[in-house]
């Protein structure tokens, strides 16, 4: 994600990138009024009749409404009908056959929901990574959100598009984008396995054609040129780069979650 992008295209870069990589096909960011019992969808990436950007919705009929309850905020559903939802008011409005959604924060108090969604369930089940990737960018988009200066969030139905750009966190940015793909996040997390200075030999990462042109022409470049890693093309070997260690914080996390030693769960 560019720097200079404020949050609503940062927002719809995310939507778009991940929306593939999580195989779902509608993504959106809410704003929860508990109070009024309502959801206002802020934007919405993707197409469906009942998800529309600036449009309020019960909160009781809603998926939402259950992951804002859950303690650790977050709740991930691979095959709604499977899962029991089939009498549920929010699978009777919405028909969603999977979703995957985390809370959002502002000072501390709830603001809304960051989630991914899709009419059919998961072909796969949502991995325990992929739910690990997503509280991630809800962490992230915390930190965006509380950034915003002058006065507070007008609760209006264009929510924070009201308000000046968020100030830029190109090293935030850089390191979500880093991990937003799968490939590039295997990359670091072998890296961060190995102990500083060794060398990682990648000549055999990938046998698929396709595969190894994204990670020699796009993936290994992104990565060097980040600063996360140094790529030997010669030998085409990888060592921990010079911005490795800014990294590393968040990849230690993502184990973390994906170990089940994590202080949120």
């Amino acid at each position: 994600m560019a720097p200079e992008r404020d949050l609503w295209s940062k927002l719809e870069y995310l939507f778009g990138e991940e929306s593939e990589e999580f195989a779902l096909e509608v993504a959106f960011f809410s704003r929860i009024d508990r109070e009024a019992g309502t959801q206002h969808f802020e934007i919405v990436h993707g197409d469906h009749e009942h998800l529309a950007a600036g449009s309020p919705v019960p909160l009781s009929e809603t998926y939402c409404r259950k992951t804002i309850a859950e303690p650790r905020g977050t709740m991930a559903v691979s095959d709604a009908l499977a899962d029991g939802w089939g009498d549920d008011p929010a699978y009777d409005t919405f028909g969603l056959g999977s979703y995957l959604g985390t809370t959002v924060t502002l000072e501390g108090d709830l603001y809304g929901t960051l989630c991914f969604a899709s009419r059919a369930p998961r072909e796969d089940p949502i991995t325990d990574e992929e739910v690990a990737l997503l509280e991630l960018y809800g962490q992230w988009l915390t930190y965006e959100v509380n950034q915003w200066t002058g006065p507070p969030p007008r609760r209006s139905v264009h929510g924070l598009r009201e308000e000046p750009a968020s100030p830029p966190a190109p090293r935030l940015d850089s390191m979500l984008d880093a991990l937003g793909n799968e490939a590039r996040r295997s990359i670091l997390l072998a890296l961060r396995h190995d102990a500083p200075g060794t060398i990682l030999d990648v000549s055999d990462r990938s046998t698929d054609t396709e595969e190894a042109i994204q990670l020699y022409h796009t993936h290994l470049p992104k990565l060097a040129e980040d600063g996360y890693v140094e790529w030997d093309r010669d030998s085409n070997t990888l060592s921990r780069g010079p911005r490795f260690p800014d990294i590393e914080p968040l990849l230690r996390l993502l184990e973390e979650y994906l170990t089940g030693d994590s202080r949120w769960k």
